[in-house]
Order: C-alpha cells, then structure tokens, then sequence
C-alpha cells in the first residue's frame, strides 16, 4: 500500500504480470520437440512438466503476493489477461491437428508416437484449467471460448455442472466434486467424473422444466454440448482415419484425470456448516485448500488460490488472493498430483495438516463413516 500511495511501482505476482501464456507455453512444446529433431524429444513436455517440474517448483518457492486493493479494479478491467485466455484455442487446435498428422502420416518409432500422443493430451489438459477461468467470466464470448476448449478433450458439460452445481455445492455431501477424509483418490475419481456428469443433465432438466419445457428439446443446453464434442470425434476421424479415436480418448482422459485430481486436492475433507433452517452456510475461505508456489499457480491458471475463487467467484485469475486463514497444501499442484496418487504418501503429508485445523473447531470434518481419528 505504501508503494502504491507514493507512486513506486507496486510488487506483483508473476503471474499477474504474465497472465495465462505459460498455459500457451506448455501446449506449444510439442513443437519444440519436433523442432529438435523428435524421436525422443517428442517426451520433452513429460519429462519437463512432471519430472523436472516438481523440482522447480520446490526450489523455486512460493509467491504470496497480492494485487493491493487499490489497484484491482485496474487489472481486473485489462483486456491483456483475456487476450491471454484466448490465445490458447488457437494454440490448442494447432497442437491437436500437428500431432494427429504426425502420428498417423508419418512414419515414426513407436516411442516416439506415443511420447507424442502423451504430450499433446497433457497440453490439452493443462487448457482445462484455462477453461475453467473463461467458464466463468461474465462475457458470452469468454464463455464460448471456454466451452470450444473444453470440447476438444470432451468435456463441455464442466460449464454446466461447475458453475452451477459445484459452486452451489462445494464442501457438502451432496458435491461430486468434494472428497471426504480417508477417501483414496482411486475411490473419489470414479463417484467424481460420473456424478458430475450425470448432475449437469439434471442441473439442465431441473432449469428447462422450470420454464415448462422437456429436457429433451433444442433448449437444452447439454444437447449442443454433447453434439460440439461428437463434430469434433466425427471430423478428427473422418479426416484422419480410425487411430484419430484412440487419440481423442486419450485427450479424452487426461484433462479428466488432471481435473480429477484437482477436486481432490481442492476441498479435500472440509465441510460447511449447515445451518438451523436446513441450508448450508455460504462458503469461505476455510472450506478450499490452498497453495502458493509460484510454478503451480503459472500452470495452473492460479486455480491452487482456490479458497479465494470459492468466495468470490466473480473474481478473475489476475487478482485472486492468497488466503492465510485457509489450509495450505505442504506442497505446490505439481507435487500434490502425485501424492494423491499415492494414498499413503497423501495420508502421511496431509492429514498432519488436515487434523490440525480441524482442531481449530472452523470446519464441519467432511469424512468417510468411521474413519476419523
């Protein structure tokens, strides 16, 4: 604050200063790896991403700084940051069309196809999380770049289910999207990717019939969601033949997994209180798991400052905050993923932590029955 009443040049996040490009970047190296020369350099996005990541986002630390208030509205109204959202689609659809030609007109070792195959799908998605942002903006032109991206990994149905479903379920029983303690991710990532779902169809037919119409008319918006993801099944595999299938589930699955993991990892045990009329209290930033190392919230679109974005939704990446009353991962999104899989690393890191501020008497404990020390 005192930087900014005596006209210094305020201490901003990086990622305020870049906005969503390393999104782009990431989605971008496959080409850095034919470039090289492939063959081996077509696993550069695994190795850098999932490999040497984890390390630098160690040694790299955490970034805890904050847009000051003062300034907020002035970088929450730049068109820099949704530039930087948009650049993704073409960058995406590029990536999509360089590796399907690759892999079934050219004449490449194995190895190389599938190291190929991998780092386009995680190239997709890391763009589900950039999607996420854009679902979220009021703009329609936001939205329906969000819902372009997340049609090529076939998953449009998000825009349904999380904007009005999870927000309005977060941290309750009732959420797909919330693991209970002493939950594997192995248990949670089935109930998780099917109920969510299933929930956005009802979420559409409870609002259709509403307004005195079937669920089963133009008017429902899953409809067009799922027919926008078969144009793309049906167009990638007529113009590239059979394998194009085995392509698309693959970046298919891997936004689903990596969003998977992120519920996991997002609201893991918390609960909100409910309340003598039979609702639930509004969520705070006690009922979300935060993080703040600095190479997690690049990559992640700044989704790991997620007690902030459940409180104020509207919020854009650029100014979310780091909320100190919040629990704190032990360590950045790029670590976590991996401890998730693992549930006795995830149990030795986290329930320490979890136990802990549960004992601060803030948080209903959100748990399988029995299983609470």
């Amino acid at each position: 604050m005192d930087a900014v009443m005596s006209g210094e040049k305020p201490r901003l996040s990086p990622l305020t200063k870049v906005g969503a490009l390393p999104v782009s970047a990431v989605a971008l190296l496959p080409f850095v790896g034919y470039w090289l020369g492939g063959g081996a350099w077509h696993w550069l996005t695994i190795v850098l991403i999932f490999v040497i990541g984890p390390v630098l986002d160690r040694l790299v630390g955490e970034d805890n700084l904050n847009v000051p208030p003062q300034l907020e509205a002035r970088y929450e109204k730049s068109l820099y940051y949704r530039l930087t959202l948009w650049l993704y689609l073409p960058v995406q659809i590029a990536l999509v069309l360089f590796s399907y030609h690759l892999i079934t007109n050219t004449d490449m070792a194995l190895y190389a196809q599938i190291g190929l195959a991998l780092s386009m799908a995680v190239g997709v998605g890391f763009g589900a999380t950039l999607a996420h942002e854009l679902c979220h903006h009021p703009s329609r032109l936001d939205r329906f770049i969000g819902v372009q991206v997340f049609s090529l990994c076939g998953m449009a149905n998000f825009l349904v289910y999380h904007n009005y479903g999870h927000h309005n379920l977060v941290a309750t029983p009732e959420d797909p999207g919330s693991a209970r303690y002493g939950e594997s991710f192995w248990r949670f990532m089935p109930r998780n990717i099917g109920r969510k779902l299933v929930l956005s169809w009802q979420i559409e037919a409870k609002r259709l019939k509403t307004l005195g119409k079937s669920w089963l008319s133009p008017y429902n918006l899953m409809i067009w969601l799922t027919l926008n993801e078969l144009a793309w099944v049906v167009g990638l595999t007529w113009y590239f033949g059979p394998l194009a299938l085995v392509l698309f589930a693959l970046q298919y699955a891997a936004p689903r997994l990596l969003l998977s993991v992120g519920d996991y990892l997002e609201h893991y045990g918390l609960s909100r209180r409910k309340l003598s009329g039979g609702e639930y209290e509004p969520p705070r930033a006690i009922h979300s798991w935060d993080d703040s190392y600095m190479l997690s919230n690049f990559l992640f679109t700044a989704v790991d400052r997620h007690a902030d974005h459940h409180e104020n939704s509207g919020r854009p990446f650029q100014i979310l905050r780091v909320r100190h009353e919040a629990p704190r991962l032990p360590y950045g999104y790029l670590t976590m993923i991996f401890a998730a899989f693992v549930p006795p690393v995830w149990r030795r890191l986290v329930h320490p932590v979890l136990e802990a501020f549960y004992d601060k008497g803030e948080v209903v404990p959100h748990a399988l029955p029995g299983v609470l020390p």
